[in-house]
């Protein structure tokens, strides 16, 4: 099943009642949504390539395409991050970061390798979108300046736990997807978080 991806340039009332009945009236029933205020994502019952110009509405620009089936699956934020608590008292802070850090990266070369989309920059700007409409962060900036690489985003969903699996995601987007090993730091200013990586030597 395909799914269309959008960024909610500004939100409104009624949005995403316009969205689906755009899509609906161009014959592509909408078969399921998840999405927030930043990044939307809808299922559709087929091909919508031939409609792509007219798969929009004021406050939301299409993202991609995902000719993937994507199943969605929802935690309840608050009841995980519980969890993770109870895991990070038995086998302490230091480990529980580097696991969640690791999982992290190994469930973003998981999602690059499956779901091809094009080149490597529209590929990392798809899956931080998708990552948003999950409400795992808020995606906010991605550039490529020579050889470096720098990713904006905030609110990741396990900040209480130093955002381990979100730097872990981000790390792991970047170097599958540029096909290319990077040294990343990450750094908070406000409520922004910016990761920086630089090609491993």
């Amino acid at each position: 099943m395909p799914w269309l991806l959008y960024r909610v340039v500004r939100d409104r009332p009624g949005l995403l009642h316009d969205l689906t009945s755009v899509v609906n009236n161009l014959g592509l029933d909408t078969t399921s949504g998840i999405g927030n205020t930043r990044a939307i994502m809808q299922g559709v019952n087929r091909d919508p390539i031939p409609f792509i110009k007219g798969l929009t509405t004021e406050g939301v620009e299409l993202i991609n395409v995902i000719n993937e089936s994507v199943i969605p699956i929802a935690f309840s934020r608050r009841q995980f991050i519980n969890a993770l608590k109870n895991v990070l008292q038995q086998v302490g802070v230091q480990e529980l970061g580097r696991t969640l850090y690791r999982l992290g990266y190994e469930y973003a070369r998981a999602s690059v390798t499956e779901i091809s989309l094009g080149n490597p920059i529209t590929t990392v700007r798809t899956l931080l979108y998708t990552a948003t409409a999950y409400n795992r962060l808020a995606f906010r900036s991605f550039e490529v300046v020579g050889d470096e690489v720098k990713v904006e985003f905030e609110t990741p969903f396990d900040e209480e736990l130093d955002s381990a699996f979100t730097e872990g995601y981000v790390h792991g987007l970047i170097n599958t997807a540029l096909s290319k090993l990077h040294v990343i730091r990450t750094s908070r200013v406000g409520n922004t978080y910016i990761s920086i990586a630089r090609p491993y030597s």
